[in-house]
């Protein structure tokens, strides 16, 4: 279907996002663990779909996605977070989903957002 990029600071949080978006079309998966690494990897190879967390360890998933998004172009956005209440998304196309997220949730959304096949 496509390729994503996943930005989160928790590997386990970020490997069970990458194994729930592979079953559910995504060809190609990239993890970032920071706004840097991110950025870097999104402008080596452009996502089809980013899907976020908002806090980072260094750095913020919203300022990655401004980043990225400002150099290549509008990409649709999924932000999973434990901090809903304190983020407001940019855009209004951008989806937001509150951990702990539920599979079944993350998946239809994440298929409602990416590109058709």
């Amino acid at each position: 279907m496509c390729h994503v990029l996943i930005i989160e600071d928790d590997w386990f949080i970020a490997d069970h996002i990458a194994q729930l978006v592979e079953s559910a079309g995504a060809v190609t998966i990239d993890m970032a663990d920071c706004e840097e690494d991110a950025v870097a990897q999104a402008l080596a190879r452009r996502p089809a779909v980013i899907i976020a967390d908002v806090t980072l360890a260094a750095g913020t998933g919203p300022a990655a996605v401004d980043r990225i998004t400002a150099q290549a172009g509008k990409i649709p956005v999924l932000f999973v977070t434990g901090e809903p209440r304190a983020f407001r998304p940019r855009a209004t196309s951008m989806r937001v989903l509150h951990k702990p997220v539920d599979d079944r949730l993350l998946i239809a959304t994440f298929r409602a957002v990416a590109p058709p096949a």
